[in-house]
């Protein structure tokens, strides 16, 4: 729907191509236009303690193939706090790939995470794309990723990354709090980010 067939085409054969958990994706696998516009893509990230986490696996499966990638995570943080450093950091406006991996510690309201959503968008303005995950907690939260996967479907910027399926079909990928990751957990959370992301850099816009 919102990337150029080629990117399409190198989502499938990334997709394809790492099934084994950990693995990080294979630049081979994309053509050499997309490598390019990998190189010139600055990815920034901003989250939470699962981010904090999954950073040293998706700074190394991003290694090597865009030309940046920050995070800046805090253990606790909120969707608010994230957002308005976000909206500050100098790094996050010369990234063109924005990661936003908060809601973990808001309360379950639909309506409030759209709101988050929506001035994610606002910043990002229209020539950067932002990524979104859905919320794997007890309490409600599948309210709020049903509207961040409708969201999805109707915004051409926004890509949801569904973590929260992904954990419901493989339980073992979290700890037994229901909400943090185990080791391999964190691997294969930056492992369906970096797909996302090297799907969205290779879309020239």
């Amino acid at each position: 729907r919102r990337f150029a067939a080629s990117a399409a085409a190198a989502t499938m054969a990334v997709s394809a191509m790492t099934a084994a958990v950990g693995a990080t994706p294979p630049a081979a696998a994309a053509t050499k236009a997309e490598k390019r516009q990998w190189a010139k893509t600055r990815v920034y990230v901003q989250g939470d303690s699962l981010t904090v986490g999954s950073a040293a696996p998706l700074r190394s499966q991003l290694s090597g193939k865009v030309r940046r990638t920050t995070v800046d995570a805090a253990i606790g943080r909120h969707t608010a706090t994230g957002l308005t450093r976000l909206a500050k950091d100098p790094r996050a406006r010369r990234s063109r790939v924005w990661v936003v991996a908060l809601g973990t510690n808001d309360a379950p309201d639909p309506g409030a995470i759209r709101n988050h959503v929506r001035r994610s968008l606002r910043l990002a303005g229209p020539k950067r794309d932002v990524i979104w995950l859905t919320l794997r907690r007890p309490g409600g939260y599948d309210r709020v990723n049903r509207m961040l996967r409708s969201m999805d479907r109707k915004r051409e910027r926004l890509h949801v990354v569904d973590w929260a399926r992904k954990t419901y079909s493989s339980g073992w990928l979290l700890r037994g709090d229901g909400v943090h990751a185990t080791h391999n957990g964190y691997r294969t959370r930056a492992q369906m980010i970096t797909r996302t992301t090297l799907a969205v850099a290779g879309d020239p816009r």
